[in-house]
């Protein structure tokens, strides 16, 4: 497998903080999850093996057949998406992802750009239509329809994250000081 493909973990690390592209993707330093991140992928390995995935999408009027762990990959990008809702019928799939957290005021630039991203996958690699796709936040107990018909931040985070890694340009930090302390390369800003 090539590695200067574009993954999802690049976008959403780019969107939390520039710099940990360079670190990661020039520098190819080892990225260690923070005690927050820790505890966010033990809580959600637990919500994926009690919940009944089949429940995700409890409004959509028709049976949905749902693929989870799809790999998918072009030339140029990766990532495996967690579940994705295929409507066979209509030609369309959302992805859907699934956070144990409760519901933001405001969907989290990192998730759209997740679901963006395997949305356009979708569309390049199982020729399906995907328009929206769906967050569940486990611990508020509400399902976020995302609009995904506009990929432009997409491309243009894709771009940003491009031109990182291949004039190994060293960009600004975050403006979030929080996330600069609350990242395993803190220690080297």
């Amino acid at each position: 497998m090539r590695n200067d493909r574009i993954t999802a973990a690049d976008l959403m690390n780019y969107t939390y903080c520039p710099r940990i592209v360079y670190f990661t993707r020039v520098l190819k330093l080892p990225q260690t999850k923070s005690a927050k991140q820790k505890k966010g992928l033990e809580k959600e390995n637990l919500f994926k093996k009690k919940t009944y995935r089949s429940k995700t999408i409890k409004d959509y009027p028709l049976e949905l057949k749902k693929k989870y762990n799809v790999l998918l990959e072009t030339e140029d990008f990766v990532t495996k998406a967690d579940c994705i809702a295929i409507d066979e019928k209509n030609k369309l799939a959302f992805p859907i992802q699934l956070k144990y957290s409760k519901k933001p005021s405001k969907v989290y630039l990192s998730q759209k750009i997740q679901l963006l991203f395997e949305s356009f996958l979708i569309e390049k690699v199982l020729g399906y239509s995907s328009p929206y796709g769906y967050i569940n936040y486990e611990l508020s107990n509400e399902i976020v329809k995302v609009d995904l018909e506009d990929k432009k931040e997409l491309f243009e985070v894709i771009a940003k994250v491009r031109e990182i890694i291949t004039k190994e340009y060293y960009p600004p930090a975050t403006k979030y000081k929080k996330r600069l302390v609350d990242n395993c390369y803190r220690k080297i800003y």
